[in-house]
């Protein structure tokens, strides 16, 4: 059988971070490329990195067909989406998916970014085929892939996704910091806007953490937020990212087979990369689970 095959198009977060010091790591945003055997591409989140993917597509010879997975709606994952070249080319076909907003349904979230003041060129210049497809959670099977989703603990509505095909599993979680109380110092986290977490999500679950971790049980690989050095986090409770040290414990707690650290920080160079790689490994070792762990690097290509 073929293995899947990831590539790491962007890995930072939050803003685009060119420059000598994240040269290793890379500074585009989050942007995933994601190919199951036999099956059409699978893009999760169009940040800054979308573009050089877009690139390297216009040199195929047939059309593309590929779908796209939006986690949220941050400037870092959809803005690369003005840039990406194969959809102003006649004759390929995106499928966007993503979840609505309380009072703004997907297309038009999409399409604000590309309004004259904004930008130069709309999105009804596009002259692929794109499609629109609205998840909340809810599990789906398309292409032959069987997707899960999952809302994460972020500001506004932001999903995690499930990827199964052929009995194996990754695991995209982009965006999300701790539910529980454990990680943080405030008993009751609110977003920007001072709505409480429990009201973001629609369906009531008693115990997220539980829910959460059931969600990722096992997986052969999970792409997780780790922005921050505990020290750096709990400065920044509420803003939706995790450190580091919750991206392991959850990982050992859901017997994942392969750890990616994601979501680097704009403020972090490449050697505090370095630095919080070196920690989660040895975190691990002494966790007694000592799984490959690797921290997302641009251009690079993981199998499994």
């Amino acid at each position: 059988m073929k293995p899947v095959k990831i590539k790491f198009w962007g890995v930072r977060g939050s803003i685009p971070t060119p420059g000598h010091r994240t040269l290793r790591y890379g500074g585009n945003t989050a942007c995933v490329e994601v190919q199951f055997p036999g099956c059409h591409r699978f893009i999760l989140d169009a940040g800054s990195g979308i573009r050089e993917l877009g690139k390297e597509l216009l040199q195929l010879t047939e059309p593309v067909k590929a779908f796209i997975f939006i986690s949220h709606f941050h400037w870092d994952h959809i803005q690369g989406l003005p840039f990406f070249k194969p959809a102003f080319v006649p004759g390929n076909h995106f499928v966007i998916f993503g979840c609505d907003e309380p009072h703004l349904p997907l297309n038009e979230i999409i399409s604000m970014q590309m309004k004259p003041t904004f930008f130069p060129v709309s999105i009804e210049d596009m002259q692929a085929r794109i499609e629109f497809r609205v998840v909340r959670e809810e599990t789906f099977t398309i292409d032959g892939v069987q997707v899960a989703t999952k809302f994460v603990n972020h500001p506004g509505y932001a999903l995690g996704y499930r990827f199964t095909f052929q009995g194996k599993s990754l695991v995209y979680v982009s965006d999300n910091e701790p539910f529980n109380s454990v990680f943080q110092e405030q008993p009751s986290l609110k977003d920007a806007e001072g709505v409480s977490v429990e009201e973001r999500f629609e369906s009531y679950v008693e115990d997220k953490v539980e829910d959460f971790v059931a969600f990722i049980r096992g997986c052969d690989v999970l792409i997780h937020d780790t922005q921050f050095l505990p020290e750096e986090y709990q400065e920044k409770v509420s803003w939706g990212h995790s450190p580091y040290n919750y991206t392991v414990e959850l990982a050992v707690r859901a017997q994942v087979k392969q750890l990616v650290l994601f979501h680097h920080d704009p403020d972090h160079d490449d050697q505090t990369v370095d630095h919080i790689l070196e920690l989660s490994r040895r975190k691990l070792k002494e966790m007694g689970y000592d799984i490959p762990c690797i921290a997302a690097q641009e251009g690079s290509v993981l199998e499994f």
